[in-house]
């Protein structure tokens, strides 16, 4: 079996949980999801009451209350050609919370927008998406407000364990939606690709470029014109993945970035 191979449908996609707060991004991030994932998974749109919103009163309002509601129905309904979605609203802090979400509904994949707040009855998610990032127990989608192309799959590969699983994923969802898939190999970094494995291992059907420049500066620029970018995982946490080129990437990319743990 060749690196990246997957002999099933990956798992990254069976329970899906998005954070939605009603911004632009989170907004876009549901609609990612519920685009990539298969017809047989399970989406949860979960969002968040803060604490101070609670103490503010403003969960009490009835006119915003309803809006809502309105736009979470709204929200459903633009999905559903997709996918469909269910809502789970919640109480408390929006990271702990979002957390218990995960571990409840035994996520396999959380989508999240990159920044973004709304008051809108009291829903104020904040930017999660670099706790989630750092904490989360599972794979991670992260979407911007904008950007994004009709193009390719891009999955960057550097030989390690983490980024054979991303190619598996990345496989499996090319093959699935009909995309093209571009495998890029970054040589600029302080750590480049070890000697563990040779560029033929990856399948002659392949199309691999491989980059001079550190990984960050090849990935971002590649998304450009990608339709989703697939980082593996280091499974580094807390103050440890703030230097990770996942979390670099994901923050600057310019199309939809899954993090594959």
């Amino acid at each position: 079996m060749m690196i990246g191979e997957v002999s099933s449908h990956s798992t990254v996609w069976d329970r899906v949980v998005c954070a939605v707060d009603l911004t632009p991004a989170s907004v876009r991030a549901a609609r990612e999801a519920a685009q990539l994932m298969p017809a047989a998974a399970q989406l949860i749109l979960c969002t968040v009451a803060s604490p101070e919103a609670i103490e503010g009163g403003v969960l009490l309002d009835p006119p915003l209350i309803g809006e809502a509601q309105v736009a979470f129905e709204q929200l459903q309904a633009d999905l559903a050609p997709f996918h469909e979605a269910e809502v789970h609203m919640r109480e408390g802090p929006p990271v702990s919370r979002l957390q218990d979400e995960l571990r409840a509904d035994r996520a396999t994949l959380v989508a999240v927008g990159s920044h973004g707040r709304s008051r809108a009855a009291g829903i104020m998610l904040g930017s999660v998406a670099t706790a989630m990032l750092h904490e989360a127990p599972c794979s991670v989608l992260i979407a911007h407000p904008e950007g994004g192309a009709d193009g390719e799959v891009v999955v960057g590969f550097d030989g390690s364990g983490g980024a054979g699983r991303a190619l598996g994923v990345a496989r499996e969802l090319a093959g699935r939606l009909l995309l093209g898939l571009r495998v890029i190999v970054a040589a600029g970094d302080a750590h480049p690709p070890g000697p563990g494995w040779a560029l033929e291992e990856l399948g002659a059907e392949l199309a691999v470029t491989e980059d001079p420049r550190p990984a960050v500066e090849a990935l971002v620029d590649a998304s450009a014109s990608a339709r989703l970018l697939i980082l593996g995982s280091r499974h580094l946490r807390g103050a440890m993945a703030i230097s990770s080129v996942s979390e670099r990437t994901a923050h600057r990319a310019g199309c939809p970035v899954l993090v594959v743990r």
